[in-house]
């Protein structure tokens, strides 16, 4: 099964974007909203495809993946376009560590005998006739 998804960055017609002339709207008005934007610094944005490809029971693998980044300057025109594809993209190791907490944790034993002589005698129950007068 083949699952794409994002931006056709291969449908793109990047003739029409002119370094120093073409401004953010005329990008949007070409290429669409963009898949995700820089936070900081100078305007950035980002055009994303993914092509995944799943064989049997098997995890989903990233088959291809195309990134095309537009730069803008101060002004809000095109100061640069890069591409990017699977081959440029790094893997990123997750750190498996636990942040400690403050306080003594508790172990099964200590909480299952914790809870006894913590009940409270069984309160009286709302009686229909008065309700609960």
């Amino acid at each position: 099964m083949v699952d794409t998804r994002g931006h056709a960055i291969e449908e793109m017609d990047f003739s029409q974007v002119v370094t120093g002339q073409t401004t953010m709207e005329d990008v949007r008005a070409l290429f669409g909203s963009p898949s995700a934007r820089s936070t900081f610094g100078d305007p950035v944005w980002f055009y994303i495809s993914e092509r995944k490809e799943t064989y049997a029971f098997y995890a989903p693998e990233v088959a291809d993946q195309k990134v095309l980044a537009i730069y803008f300057d101060p002004n809000q025109t095109v100061r640069d376009m890069e591409r990017y594809d699977l081959k440029d993209g790094k893997k990123i190791v997750l750190v498996e560590r636990q942040t400690p907490t403050a306080g003594h944790s508790l172990t099964f034993m200590e909480q299952l005998m914790g809870n006894f002589g913590r009940f409270n005698a069984p309160s009286r129950g709302i009686d229909s006739r008065n309700m609960g007068r």
